[in-house]
């Protein structure tokens, strides 16, 4: 049955045969060590060139001794696969295929077939716009994946180091903690760990900022994925795959330094725990302190992860770790720069800061988290995820605000010091159990799933604090934004001004999808989730020492909404699947009442995507295009029938759902191996997008943020190997490029009194990266890794006149030395 589904895939990998072959008579430079059978064929495929063909479940667990030396394709694959139980096979066009020694030995529990054509691995299944581990092919949405290999070659430490590589993602950053990211024309905020249940990545006294020392991998869904996400915004999901333990031992070690005072040192340290290696552990830890391009400011983070693995019988694995991290920012600076009053650019030094020294942003997380994984029957899985997280952060920042018209001209004057602090203390606890697999039917294998989720954010118990009237809105120290010293802006005292005993929401869903396979290459999905959502707020004012001085005001409301999912692939030809999808997501706005008086809640705002594509593989080079419209609508907006009345509970009246945004365009991404040793990874973007809605919506809605997504859009990256004598040598080079954006405001032209509806535009860029790498010996090599090579000045976040107006980092180099054993 196994040699059977190996033979149909030799077929189809016939085109690229020529080429492997040349490939396994070549000499090449490897560098595999000893571990699991999967990674070294995959760090094989990408050292060699040569694409292989395997059973994905198969060869997971089994252990190879690895690789070293520079030898023929050929003679380095039959060394890495003696005493592993697998033999190579070709047919007669060439094709290359690992299979068993002995078919019958073990079942295969999957028909996944898994071909080399991106660049990197993944250690676990697909998790991102499904629960059944289907490959990038099969999934009817647009995934982009981040490989942890793909991580290391770029240097990428943190999730907006990984974003702002990732096709068709905006990152829009205050400074090294506020971060936003959009796509389509909307904001992404929907998180997940490991494709579980939604994650709160701000508000409610939240703010995270994964660093990927602790992450194998990244997923991105583009567009709308409601199913297994719950409510949010219709732009995207990210997924974090946590680090797994491994059964064959295995030692990383990074030191890393740059630009900046830069200094990181990383470790991980993985293998069995037990002699049968049922039991399998993996640590990891960091340590990173820097300074920024900008004045003042001082970075110290410490992570800490753990995880283990045990096999509780040949069917089920039990996983469980943790995460702590705790960061320091010391002259933090919050929200760039204003503009001047005719809505020109304050041409301002790249490290300049408005930031004073006792600014800072601390914060501490920990996370505790646990999985069980079933594998029931032939290919069903049952998958329960529990997390833990928790943070607790103390802020106080300052910000520059020229309020209501910017910067004189004339004089530098115009802006004054605003600062806020916020001492939160905040959990989230996440739930998901899931069960999915396939069924026979009229001689057809079709596929379900079905599942809960659930996710309850707490920041209860929290103060509201005050920095005085000094700092106060608008502000009463100006700031001469030419010759800005930190000296004049004392630290404030926080007082207590308020309390919030109850703070947060719950949400819970159920979902269950149906895969039919209509014909052999024809597969309908029908899906559904049914979701609720439950907002709870209790505040009342205090005195500096918490004295209560007014009566509580409750805000409660909740809501619910089904949501529907439908898709159809059509596997046209071999290696190649047309598909069209549709799917929603909702945010409830319940607090909000529609007339007539005394109101009734508004239904949630809505997101629709639908997107029609296609995905293959042409030559080992992964290839998809689609094509899109994602639609968000009912933003509740001011009726100016009634007069504004306040409700129960935080509610208020009235209120009607009038505020559209359409986003339209298409995305193609192309990844994998052009020749032996040569990779690339390359996207293009195209959006268009429109705001239909009342002024008074046009921040509620997101459309604000909605030119800050440009029109064109180009991701490339790519990396060569040298051949022959050179091969301990590789270079990388990449770029970033988008046409211009902008955002729209008021501002007074040069001697006029007036505001005048103004577009503050920043005109198309490119930021080139680069690196060159060398191989010491088997176990080390060095790196040189440089970003914004041109050192091109622009905006990572285009504001106002007012504010939020802040330059992207100029042109950095990290050398870092790494070993693995």
């Amino acid at each position: 049955m196994a040699r059977s589904r190996i033979k149909k895939s030799l077929l189809a990998g016939a085109c690229a045969a020529m080429l492997s072959a040349v490939a396994l008579a070549q000499a090449v430079r490897f560098d595999i060590p000893e571990g699991q059978l999967k990674d070294a064929l995959d760090a094989y495929a990408k050292q060699s060139g040569v694409r292989l063909i395997y059973i994905a479940d198969d060869v997971r667990g089994v252990g190879s001794r690895g690789v070293q030396g520079e030898l023929p394709s050929d003679r380095a694959l039959e060394q890495l696969l003696r005493g592993t139980g697998f033999i190579v096979e070709r047919d007669e066009t060439g094709a290359v295929a690992v299979v068993r020694a002995k078919p019958g030995a073990t079942a295969v529990t999957s028909e996944v077939m898994e071909t080399v054509s991106v660049f990197g691995r993944l250690d676990s299944d697909l998790a991102v716009g499904s629960k059944t581990g289907q490959t990038l092919r099969e999934t009817p949405k647009t995934v982009s994946l981040v490989t942890r290999e793909r991580i290391e070659e770029q240097n990428l430490s943190s999730l907006v180091d990984v974003l702002r590589q990732t096709n068709g993602v905006i990152t829009n950053n205050y400074n090294a903690i506020d971060s936003w990211f959009f796509s389509r024309g909307y904001r992404v905020r929907t998180m997940q760990f490991d494709g579980g249940a939604p994650v709160m990545t701000g508000g409610y006294g939240f703010t995270l900022v994964p660093d990927m020392a602790t992450y194998d991998h990244v997923e991105m869904l583009r567009g709308v994925d409601g199913m297994y996400s719950g409510a949010g915004d219709p732009g995207g999901v990210i997924n974090l795959v946590r680090k797994r333990a491994k059964a064959v031992g295995q030692t990383s070690l990074l030191v890393s330094a740059g630009s900046w005072n830069y200094g990181r040192i990383d470790v991980d340290v993985t293998g069995p725990l037990t002699e049968d290696g049922r039991l399998r552990g993996r640590l990891a830890g960091t340590f990173q302190q820097r300074n920024y391009h900008y004045d003042h400011a001082e970075s110290d983070k410490r992570i800490a992860f753990g995880t283990a693995e045990y096999d509780l019988t040949e069917n089920t694995v039990l996983i469980g770790g943790f995460n702590y991290e705790r960061r320091k920012e010391d002259a933090i600076s919050a929200q760039g720069f204003p503009r001047y009053t005719d809505g020109g650019a304050v041409d301002l030094p790249i490290d300049a800061s408005f930031s004073p020294d006792w600014a800072h942003w601390y914060f501490t997380s920990r996370e505790l988290f646990t999985r069980v994984e079933h594998r029931y029957g032939d290919n069903g899985l049952l998958n329960f995820s529990a997390t833990r997280l928790e943070q607790k952060s103390d802020n106080l920042v300052v910000t520059a605000i020229a309020f209501p018209g910017g910067v004189d001209r004339a004089t530098g004057l115009g802006a004054t010091a605003l600062a806020n602090g916020n001492q939160p203390d905040s959990s989230q606890d996440l739930l998901d159990l899931s069960a999915n697999g396939t069924f026979q039917l009229f001689g057809r294998e079709h596929r379900y799933t079905v599942g809960a989720d659930y996710a309850d954010v707490d920041a209860g118990r929290r103060k509201l604090l005050s920095t005085g009237a000094t700092y106060a809105y608008p502000g009463t120290i100006p700031i001469p934004v030419g010759n800005f010293d930190p000296a004049l802006y004392p630290r404030p005292t926080l007082v207590q001004t308020g309390y919030y005993p109850q703070d947060g929401y719950t949400q819970q869903g159920y979902y269950a999808t149906l895969g039919l396979q209509l014909a052999e290459p024809l597969r309908l999905t029908l899906g559904g989730r049914y979701g609720q959502y439950r907002v709870h707020s209790v505040f009342y004012s205090t005195t500096a020492d918490g004295t209560r001085t007014s009566q509580p005001s409750v805000t409660r409301y909740d809501d619910e909404k089904f949501i529907p999912s439908a898709a159809l692939t059509w596997d046209f030809a071999d290696r190649w699947t047309a598909y069209a999808s549709y799917a929603e997501t909702f945010l409830i706005q319940a607090q909000l009442l529609q007339a007539p008086l005394p109101g009734t809640p508004l239904d949630p705002v809505t997101g629709e995507g639908a997107e029609v594509g296609v995905k293959g593989e042409l030559n080992g080079v992964n290839v998809a295009l689609a094509v899109y419209r994602v639609e968000r609508s009912g933003q509740g907006v001011r009726d100016l029938d009634y007069p504004f009345v306040p409700g129960d509970n935080g509610s208020s009246c009235c209120y009607i759902a009038d505020a559209n945004i359409i986003s339209e365009g298409f995305d193609v991404e192309a990844s994998g191996t052009l020749l032996p040793g040569w990779q690339l990874t390359a996207g293009y973007t195209y959006n268009s997008n429109e705001y239909d809605g009342a002024t008074s919506a046009y921040f509620s809605s997101g459309a604000a943020s909605l030119k800050q997504t440009p029109k064109h859009m180009t991701k490339i990256w790519t990396t060569w190997q040298l051949p022959g004598q050179y091969s301990r040598w590789s270079t990388n080079l990449g770029v970033v490029a988008q046409s211009e954006t902008w955002v729209s405001g008021d501002a007074r032209p040069a001697g006029s009194a007036v505001l005048v509806p103004t577009d503050f535009v920043q005109s198309g860029y490119a930021i080139w990266n680069a690196s060159i790498k060398y191989r010491l010996s088997d176990h080390w090599s060095i790196g040189l890794y440089g970003d914004n090579l041109l050192d091109k000045k622009y905006y990572t976040l285009l504001g106002r006149t007012i504010a939020n107006n802040t330059y992207g980092a100029p042109r950095n180099l990290v050398l870092t030395l790494r070993g693995t054993w």
